[in-house]
């Protein structure tokens, strides 16, 4: 007995709609989900209402290094930004004393950014990054971002007000702990504030 039935093939019309339909909703998820998961990147906003853009950031991060990324980033913020000044590059070194602290600051006019990029030699500290403006009264500064046990941070920092920006690392260890920064960006100086 013979249970086989014959299908026609496809004609050349259907194969070339199938081959379209297909090629829109591979678009359509690599758009939607993949690249928001993926790479960051969200054209159409279906990432962040899916939860999705948040996969990016722990995925390429050590729990050590996993950390809230606030980005106020708006229309209103320029794509561009030109200096007068040329850019600066440099790295430090310091020590953070047992049960101490040491703040290191940026001297930055409005409208000046850094890319920062710093480690510790293995323990971890409590950081806050802020700034003030010059002269500022007592308790008078914005705090940028604050983490208890921290190892290393990276991001950029775009100066809202002229003043000073910067970090303080505070270890409590009983041991040293030596920090690396690397700062790049346009800045008059960088020193450690007393």
């Amino acid at each position: 007995m013979n249970t086989s039935i014959d299908q026609p093939l496809p004609s050349k019309a259907e194969l070339i709609r199938a081959t379209i339909v297909a090629l829109a909703v591979a678009i359509l998820l690599l758009i939607t989900t993949i690249l928001p998961a993926e790479y960051g990147v969200d054209p159409l906003g279906a990432g962040k209402v899916l939860g999705l853009d948040k996969l990016n950031v722990a995925s390429t991060a050590t729990a050590a290094e996993i950390v809230p990324v606030e980005v106020e980033v708006g229309l209103d913020m320029p794509a561009l930004v030109r200096s007068a000044s040329t850019v600066k590059s440099e790295t430090l070194t310091v020590s953070v004393p047992a049960y101490e602290g040491i703040e290191l600051k940026a001297d930055m006019a409005a409208g000046q950014s850094i890319v920062f990029d710093w480690k510790t030699d293995g323990a971890p500290l409590y950081t806050d990054m802020h700034g003030e403006p010059p002269n500022p009264a007592e308790n008078e500064f914005t705090s940028y971002w604050k983490e208890n046990e921290q190892l290393a941070g990276q991001g950029m920092l775009l100066a809202r007000f002229d003043g000073t920006h910067g970090w303080y690392w505070q270890n409590m260890t009983e041991e040293p702990v030596t920090v690396t920064l690397a700062v790049s960006g346009f800045y008059q100086g960088i020193h450690q504030k007393k």
